[in-house]
Order: structure tokens, then sequence, then C-alpha cells
């Protein structure tokens, strides 16, 4: 099969960002931590009011951005962590499309310049193309609307939608051939499913039989190749 991309690249990214922005709040929140202390130290040795007025302004607000930038650490490292799981779920998901005897697949493609990557597209054994989006999560999978809720959690933004763009963009850039739009969810414990506007949710395992679903536009694997290898280098290089 032929392959680009990088599997959770998008998120590895945000992951290894949001843990540097961690790292330098925490940092920060030493700092002022220390500056806290050493005004307090100051209010009880300093003889001057002035000074001493003074000192316990500098220490009240050393305290208060103390405890903003060591809450903000904390934040980005949980958002950190998240990205971290985004990441592993769309390796997951690419060791998955590398059984199904799939003829082509990028990771992280972008299909115009604008509206963010897509997880992945999949020109498959039949020669069709896909437009996969990965989300995160365990348990029954049920989709009302744009609302999407795995288990008892309900999914940001708008999964479904996000699929159907990208779809869209594909579509467009095949020359308007029809694209199956695609929700993976790893962890999904029913059966796949279209919503009633015709996207595909599946578990990991049922990807293959969703993806046998893309109709046939390419006449051969060769065209698909050609056709990926054009789609990457138009955008992605």
């Amino acid at each position: 099969m032929y392959e680009v991309g990088r599997a959770g690249g998008f998120v590895s990214q945000q992951m290894w960002r949001r843990r540097g922005e961690s790292a330098l709040y925490g940092a920060a929140a030493v700092v002022l931590a220390l500056v806290a202390i050493g005004a307090l130290v100051g209010v009880a040795y300093t003889g001057v009011a002035p000074l001493r007025a003074l000192a316990a302004v500098v220490a009240a607000a050393a305290a208060g951005g103390c405890w903003y930038t060591w809450t903000r650490s904390r934040r980005v490292l949980r958002q950190a962590g998240k990205a971290a799981i985004g990441a592993r779920s769309e390796r997951d998901v690419r060791a998955v499309i590398r059984r199904t005897g799939s003829i082509a697949a990028a990771y992280g493609i972008m299909l115009g310049d604008r509206g963010g990557d897509c997880d992945a597209v999949v020109f498959t054994a039949g020669c069709g193309a896909a437009a996969v989006e990965v989300k995160t999560g365990h348990g029954e999978v049920a989709v009302d609307g744009d609302t999407m809720r795995v288990g008892r959690r309900v999914l940001p933004k708008n999964p479904t939608g996000q699929a159907a763009y990208q779809a869209r963009r594909l579509s467009h850039a095949l020359g308007r051939k029809p694209v199956l739009a695609v929700v993976c969810v790893p962890g999904m414990t029913n059966r796949p499913f279209a919503t009633a506007k015709g996207i595909w949710v599946c578990s990991a395992d049922d990807l293959k039989t969703v993806l046998d679903r893309a109709p046939r536009i390419f006449d051969s694997p060769g065209e698909a190749q050609e056709t990926m290898k054009r789609l990457w280098h138009k955008n992605n290089t």
C-alpha cells in the first residue's frame, strides 16, 4: 500500500507544544512563589511602614500570579494528555487501514489551504475513496443531529460534520466524484451505522467493512496511487 503523511502528526505537535507551555507556566509559578515568600519575609522583618506596605502588595500580587500560572500549567498539561490519547487513536486506525488491503492512504492530509487536515484519506481495495475522521472514546456511540456521544461523554464540536466537510473537499479535489465520509471511534462497542446524512460511524474493528462500501471511482490501483501522490504534493509539501 502506498502511504504518505504521519498518523497523529498534528495532535502530536499539539501535545509537545502544550507540554512545553505547561512547563513554562510551572516555572513561572515557582518564580512567583519565591517572590511571594521573599516579600512576606520583608513584611515580617522590615520596620519601615511604607516598605512593609509595599512588600505586602508585592506578596499579594505574586501569590495571585502564582495561583494563576500554576492553575494554567495544570490545565494545559491535561490538554496535552488528551492530545496524546488522540494521537494514539490515529495510530491505531492507521494500523487497521494497513490491514484492509487498501491501495493508498494519506494521514493528516490538507485538502486545501483552509479548514484543517483530514485524519486519513483512504483509496480502498475496491478503488473507492473515503475521508476518515478519528475520534477518541470507548463505549456505545450515538449521534443526535450534530451531537455525538460516546458512552456518557459528548464529543466536542461536530464529528460527523467534520467528516462530511472533509469528504466534500476530497470530492472536489477528485473532480466531484463520490467520497465516503467516515467517523472512526476505535473504542466504539456497537455495530457500525450511517447517520441520516449518510456519514458512517464505526469502530476500528469494523473499519474495513465500512470502507468496502465506498463506490468505485478509479479504473485501476495505479490510477489511485498516482492520484494520491498528486493530492499530497499539491497541499502538503
